[in-house]
């Protein structure tokens, strides 16, 4: 067939009969290598970018910065068990001098021993002075803080933890910054401890602005509600338990009033 001797409108045939025939081979192409694609299914829970410095010294003793970003994907379950490990080293025991019964739990959120805890379980033990046992199992000497108050219903400590190592102080939420149906994590128990799961169930409302509900409730005061990221949002207290198991403390540390000193009149 010489093309030449082709009229106009056998060209726009031949043209539209090969546009027929290459769509119809590139379907089939298509649908052939789609077949052979593995099916990848991958869950990605938590990504947490992290920025890894290291400085490398040059030829002319200048330090040269070298940044490196990495991605590392995190899943919820390998998350929450790094953040009850880490809250696990704030937590402490408070008992009475020389005794092992349990009178609260309690979790250091300063490097100088300050810790919070139920101040009607200290309350009803009537004891004057108490002893905390750190994760460690060191024992060292708690005193309530004068002067100073978070809610009524949480009370300060002050352990004597000196230069020990055997702790690590926790950080406290914003509970501004919760929501609804937030994953959060119960750590308590009155001997080992225990853990639960749960969401953030109620927000603190106008009538209750002192307490959080989760869907996971305690039974032993002192007992902490954190984060996914291992920070405290609140306290098992026997004021929230009196609104009900699933009830918690928020805490505030309020800093201590200072006093002005006395100045004599002439």
């Amino acid at each position: 067939m010489n093309l030449e001797q082709l009229t106009k409108h056998q060209i726009v045939l031949l043209m539209l009969l090969i546009s027929f025939v290459t769509s119809i081979a590139t379907g089939i192409v298509t649908v052939s290598l789609l077949g052979q694609t593995p099916s990848v299914t991958r869950v990605v829970n938590q990504i947490v970018e992290r920025t890894v410095e290291k400085v490398v010294p040059s030829a002319q003793s200048a330090a040269a910065v070298t940044t490196t970003e990495k991605t590392v994907v995190v899943k919820d379950d390998d998350l929450a068990a790094q953040s009850i490990a880490k809250v696990q080293k704030s937590m402490v025991r408070i008992t009475l001098p020389g005794s092992d019964f349990l009178v609260a739990r309690g979790v250091i959120i300063a490097a100088d021993g300050t810790t919070l805890t139920d101040r009607s379980a200290l309350e009803a033990s009537l004891g004057s002075s108490f002893e905390a046992i750190l994760s460690s199992g060191e024992r060292v000497a708690a005193t309530p803080r004068s002067g100073a108050a978070t809610s009524s219903a949480i009370l300060i400590l002050d352990l004597a933890v000196g230069t020990s190592t055997g702790f690590a102080p926790a950080t406290l939420a914003d509970s501004k910054k919760l929501v609804l149906g937030q994953s959060v994590i119960r750590i308590g128990g009155k001997g080992a401890d225990t853990v639960g799961a749960g969401v953030v169930a109620t927000l603190p409302g106008r009538d209750t602005p002192e307490f959080i509900a989760a869907s996971v409730s305690s039974a032993t005061p002192g007992s902490v509600l954190i984060t996914i990221f291992g920070d405290i949002i609140g306290l098992a207290t026997g004021q929230s338990m009196i609104e009900g198991s699933e009830f918690y403390s928020i805490p505030v540390v309020v800093a201590p009033a200072t006093q002005k000193p006395e100045t004599s009149s002439p």
